[in-house]
This record gives structure tokens, sequence and C-alpha cells, in this order.
């Protein structure tokens, strides 16, 4: 099976790259230098794809996946944190009988240690995606 740098590269896929390219740096993903750089790049090429993808997705979206869910597991660990603890205080201020805080403190352990497992899978995962061409 061919990869993406052994195909040929033709006149009207190298103006969809440029067009894309120009459409990325209207929506400000991409600066004026950045932008110049790699249109040479495309134009350059010639017929055959001999540069580097263009658009920088792959990483664009695995860092942001990966700021994503980290914010979302501290967001989720500090909810832990403050009901856990929030129910713990209950209990010892009214008089520590029955460990009732258990009922609410082992199921949500399970989903944030489930979260955190999830989480890293779905991050490992999307850094071996090839989403850059």
């Amino acid at each position: 099976m061919l990869t993406i740098f052994e195909i040929r590269r033709s006149p009207a896929a190298r103006e969809r790259a440029i067009r894309a390219l120009k459409a990325r740096y209207a929506e400000g993903r991409l600066t004026t230098h950045q932008l110049e750089r790699r249109v040479e790049r495309v134009l350059r090429s010639g017929d055959a794809l001999d540069y580097q993808p263009v658009y920088g997705l792959r990483a664009l979206v695995v860092g942001r996946v990966r700021r994503f869910q980290r914010a979302l597991l501290r967001m989720h660990a500090l909810g832990y944190t403050v009901a856990n603890a929030s129910l713990l205080g209950i209990w010892a201020l009214t008089g520590e009988g029955v460990f009732w805080p258990a009922l609410f403190l082992v199921p949500s352990t399970v989903v944030l240690g489930g979260h955190a497992f999830a989480s890293r899978k779905l991050t490992r995962t999307m850094s071996r995606l090839r989403l850059s061409a």
C-alpha cells in the first residue's frame, strides 16, 4: 500500500493544498511566516510529494485532546475530593456512627479510576493516529 509520501502530486492537488493553507491562515491557525514557508514548500515540491505534510494537524489535535483530557480529569478529581471530603466532614460531625459515606466513596472512586484509564487510553490512541495528511 502506498503511503502519502509515495503518491505523485498533480498541479490540481498542489492548488488544493495551497487553498487549504490559505483557509487555515484566514482562520488564524497559521502565521504569515508559516503560510509563506509552507506555500513555498508546496510549490517547490514539483510532481513528487517530497515535503512533509503541510498542515501539522496531528500535533495540533493530539495536543488539544491531551490538554482537554487533563483539564477534565482535574475537574473530576476536584469534584471527587470536595464531595467526599464534605461527606466525611458531615459523617464526623454527626457522631461517626456507621460509615455511610462509603456508599458514595467507593462508586465515585471506581468512576474516577475509569475516567483516568479512559483518558490515558484515548490520548495514546490519538498519538498513534496519522492525522497529518
